[in-house]
């Protein structure tokens, strides 16, 4: 059986896991731990990747943007793909926010997961007049 691993605090809702499974089959489980990546993100996602057990397919990596590119840049080594939910806009660009968790921070209306293929930033130093 396939699992897709979800570490994240977000919870797993209807419209997430019917995208999840239509991308990978009905009979995909997920597994959704709310761990720290700590200082070390790629062995801290490993450790659960060994702890959960079977086929896992794919990691959704809810995670600040440094923490991210140090996972994409070795998601060789993990062997899974990774993936990220995405939300719900509202036309100034905003997350759409459908409620709170129990701990008052807001929950956004999911829309899709993307694959995270690369992350690149460009950066040119900025130099006083």
């Amino acid at each position: 059986m396939r699992t897709v691993i979800r570490v994240t605090r977000h919870p797993l809702n209807d419209a997430r896991e019917a995208f999840l499974k239509g991308i990978y089959g009905d009979d995909v489980r997920v597994v959704t731990e709310d761990v720290s990546y700590g200082d070390d993100p790629i062995a801290a996602v490993k450790e659960l990747i060994e702890r959960i057990g079977g086929e896992v397919t794919a990691i959704e990596a809810q995670a600040p943007l440094p923490v991210l590119m140090k996972l994409v840049d070795r998601s060789r080594d993990l062997g899974v793909t990774l993936i990220r939910a995405q939300f719900e806009r509202d036309k100034g660009g905003r997350a759409i926010v459908v409620g709170k968790d129990d701990k008052g921070r807001d929950l956004l209306k999911f829309s899709h997961y993307e694959e995270l293929e690369k992350i690149e930033f460009r950066t040119r130093r900025l130099k006083p007049r």
